[in-house]
C-alpha cells in the first residue's frame, strides 16, 4: 500500500498541523516520510511532525 504523503516527497508543501491546542503551518520541502513522522525543511529550519497531528497537506505555490 502506498504511503499517504509519498506523492509530495521532494516537493514544496504547506502542512497545517496541531501543536497542543494551537494550529501551526509548516512550509518547505517534504524531505522524508516514515511510519509515524514527516520531515519538512524550510527557510527557518527543519521540523519533524507526527503524522497524527497533520490536518492536511498541499503543494506550496511560489510567489515572486
Amino acid at each position: 500500500m502506498p504511503e499517504m504523503f509519498e506523492e509530495f516527497k521532494g516537493k514544496k508543501v504547506k502542512v497545517p498541523y496541531r501543536d497542543g491546542d494551537q494550529m501551526k503551518i509548516a512550509k518547505g520541502e517534504l524531505v522524508s516520510v516514515d511510519e509515524n513522522f514527516i520531515k519538512v525543511s524550510g527557510r527557518l529550519g527543519t521540523i519533524i511532525i507526527n503524522k497524527e497531528n497533520v490536518q492536511k497537506m498541499g503543494l506550496l505555490k511560489e510567489v515572486n
